[in-house]
């Protein structure tokens, strides 16, 4: 009888510097893992302590490891070694990271036991004095957005290809709804409700968004997300000076988003700063038009004037200029709505960036 041989499984070790699932960036982390093709490979993560992240990954059948790296300034050989043993024990072929400290650590350890590495950039700050170094210690580097392309402009492309966030549009449209947002909080129906979901913090501009709300006709504001205690205590003061409380909701921390944007009229993001954002995807999924900033990879998921329209950062006037449009023009939202989830369908799907993820990995390993 013939011998099969049996394809080999990489095992591959991804890092997160997260505990729990605070943002687009863990929750884009959990769908790779998610998706991945367990005939090819298994993936390992790594995890500072146990938390909400955790539990999430073990659910979908990764393995995970608990290891606090600690900082880059306070060097700690500990760390490199430990990482070297889980490389050896495990027998990790390829490390994906996803944060400047653990590729830091991670990137020496895979040197030493000559294995690749890839870093995925998901942050959208301007060129660190590290970036170098780290991108020696990289075999590749995957960036969530062309716009990031500028903090690395002194590298090769080929070296640094760009994979967008994907949607289980799937998973996304099998969502159970229990109760309407509008329910929920008593939001009147004729009213035009305004979502912006993120950390209400100040990097996200959600004051610029509530300046804005005092120049719009028939709309309300829900905000979804945690909280820094001082920036909301600045924003909650805001609102009873420009008189606009009433029309404004904090709905804290959610764990229905697919629910909630299917509830809202138009998803407003104000932010200051942003490399990809995941949520942006979501609200086009859900059909709505989005409002958001230049800034990031915004324009490279939103087209302007087709699935929503991009304004400048702190501008208050254009906000209140294009929520006042689609507020009052209903069709015009549902044009851009179904537009929006057009482009999410053709461009955007989960299983165009894990098919992108994976064919690096297999180069790189090939190699």
């Amino acid at each position: 009888m013939r011998n099969i041989k049996k394809k080999r499984v990489h095992n591959i070790l991804y890092t997160t510097s997260f505990s729990n699932m605070a943002g687009g960036g863990q929750w884009s982390l959990y769908y790779l893992i998610k998706h991945l093709n367990r005939k090819i490979f298994h993936p390992f993560i790594l995890c500072p302590d146990e938390g909400e992240l955790a539990q999430k990954m073990r659910e979908i059948g990764a393995d995970v490891i608990l290891l606090n790296t600690g900082k880059i300034r306070h060097l700690n050989p500990y760390t490199i070694k430990r990482l070297s043993s889980i490389i050896k024990d495990k027998n990790i072929s390829l490390i994906h990271t996803d944060s400047t400290t653990e590729t830091f650590y991670a990137g020496i350890a895979a040197r030493i036991n000559k294995i690749p590495l890839i870093w995925h950039i998901r942050a959208s700050q301007g060129e660190w004095f590290l970036d170098r170094v780290l991108s020696a210690l990289s075999t590749r580097l995957i960036l969530v957005a062309d716009a990031l392309r500028n903090r690395f402009k002194w590298l090769d492309t080929g070296k640094a290809p760009t994979i967008y966030n994907g949607i289980d549009l799937e998973e996304f449209d099998a969502f159970i709804t229990y109760s309407s947002i509008r329910e929920e909080f008593n939001v009147d129906n004729n009213a035009v409700l305004l979502g912006c979901v993120g950390r209400i913090e100040e990097l996200k501009g959600q004051e610029y968004l509530i300046k804005a709300l005092k120049h719009t006709n028939n709309a309300r504001l829900i905000l979804a997300g945690r909280s820094n205690d001082a920036y909301l205590k600045q924003i909650n003061k805001m609102c009873e000076e420009l008189n606009v409380s009433e029309r404004v909701i904090f709905a804290g921390q959610r764990d229905d988003i697919p629910s909630f944007l299917k509830s809202i009229d138009i998803l407003v993001l104000p932010t200051l700063t942003e490399a990809f954002s995941r949520v942006i995807l979501e609200a086009m999924a859900a059909s709505k038009p989005v409002i958001t900033t230049d800034t990031g990879g915004n324009p490279e998921a939103v087209i302007d004037g087709t699935t929503g329209y991009i304004v400048p950062i702190k501008d208050t006037a254009a906000l209140a200029d294009k929520v006042n449009d689609l507020a009052e023009h209903v069709e015009k939202r549902k044009q851009m709505g179904r537009a929006g989830r057009k482009r999410v369908e053709e461009r955007f799907a989960i299983e165009k960036s894990i098919e992108m993820a994976e064919n690096i990995y297999l180069e790189v390993l090939k190699k």
